[in-house]
């Protein structure tokens, strides 16, 4: 079965620090431990499955977004040859529309 390398952007990494900034103003172990998870369950899934995640058409992009949850949150990737970039991860609460706007992957 072929699998895809997974790709962390740094404006993905970025979030990934927001949110466990966030979750380890309550329990610093549980932010260390729920971001481990997250990045294992979206790395598990997409490094098999790219096609996993649902196309998001909130965008005009330079390639074809795709969004995948986990729990309240949100990884926005697209597939590039033989790898998945993660562009960002987000609480879905959040205005995804202006942040991934805000982020530059437009044409």
């Amino acid at each position: 079965m072929k699998t895809y390398n997974i790709v962390i952007t740094p404006s993905a990494k970025n979030c990934l620090l927001d949110i466990f900034e966030y979750i380890a103003l309550d329990n610093l172990g549980r932010a260390e431990s729920f971001i481990d998870e997250m990045v294992e369950a979206f790395t598990k899934t997409l490094s098999v499955f790219p096609l996993a995640g649902k196309v998001y058409e909130g965008l005009e992009t330079k390639m074809e977004i795709r969004s995948l949850a986990y729990k309240k949150y949100v990884c926005f990737y697209w597939v590039k040859n033989d790898a998945v970039e993660i562009l960002s991860i987000l609480n879905s609460a959040q205005n995804i529309k202006n942040i991934l706007s805000s982020i530059g992957f437009m044409e």
